[in-house]
């Protein structure tokens, strides 16, 4: 069972035996109610089978979906499959949770402290949360380099501080540094040997950046580095969680 509706189960239950025709405020069953004042928060709702209205919604940044029947008195949560063992939630949670989610995060992703790499004339823009103690994300720029270096891709790299004792110092000082790419630069090319020293003045200069990208990194739950944001060829914005494998990050580098 999905660790997020498991989760749930105890939060849920009242709701599933609750039974009212009423409708609460925004249009939705009372029922919907039930659940919203136990902390889950409505991101949308559709028509479902069977004269049913589906609901996806928030649990602390988890998707959940939920489905009340005609009458409003009754409502399940969980994967709705049809008769050929198809899921027909999974396109919901995509279309109206993740990738709405990863819309919003693009303007944030735009206004965050990052350091310019590659030709800022890029049509390809990729950002990436980065850690200077982080291993994979040596790796990926090191795997990004031929279309930095051929003038097809910018990476914009939002350095921050969570893996190691030393994280935010060593990203404090690049991001504090009068030259934040050549200090970020001098991390990656001295990375096998520790990567850069950390200076106190520059740390104190940078400090409040990298507590801002770290910030934003736990509200948009991203939870390891490289946390890689990009858009498809589509325009649709999408994230992938670590390094990417070759056939990915050539999706990634060439939408």
């Amino acid at each position: 069972m999905d660790k997020a509706i498991s989760g749930l189960s105890a939060v849920i239950s009242a709701a599933l035996l609750f039974s009212a025709t009423a409708h609460a405020s925004g249009g939705h069953p009372a029922i919907i109610k039930q659940v919203t004042d136990r902390g889950l928060k409505v991101v949308s709702s559709f028509k479902a089978v069977g004269g049913m209205t589906g609901y996806v919604l928030d649990s602390q940044g988890s998707p959940v979906t939920m489905y009340v029947t005609g009458d409003g008195e009754h409502a399940f949560v969980g994967t709705l499959i049809d008769k050929n063992g198809t899921n027909l939630s999974a396109p919901r949670v995509q279309k109206l949770f993740t990738d709405a989610k990863n819309q919003q995060a693009w303007g944030k992703l735009e206004n965050s402290h990052w350091i310019q790499d590659g030709d800022p004339n890029a049509e390809t823009v990729v950002y990436a949360f980065v850690d200077p103690n982080c291993p994979y994300c040596h790796r990926f720029r090191t795997a990004a380099l031929p279309w930095l270096k051929a003038g097809k891709v910018q990476i914009r790299h939002i350095v921050v501080g969570v893996l190691a004792s030393d994280s935010v110092a060593k990203a404090s000082t690049i991001l504090g540094s009068k030259k934040p790419h050549g200090a970020y630069i001098k991390n990656f090319e001295t990375f096998r040997s520790g990567g850069i020293v950390p200076i106190h003045h520059a740390s104190e200069r940078g400090k409040a950046l990298v507590d801002a990208n770290n910030e934003l990194m736990s509200e948009l739950g991203v939870t390891a580095t490289p946390g890689i944001y990009y858009k498809d060829g589509s325009g649709n914005v999408r994230m992938r969680l670590g390094l990417p494998p070759e056939s990915e990050l050539n999706r990634i580098m060439n939408p």
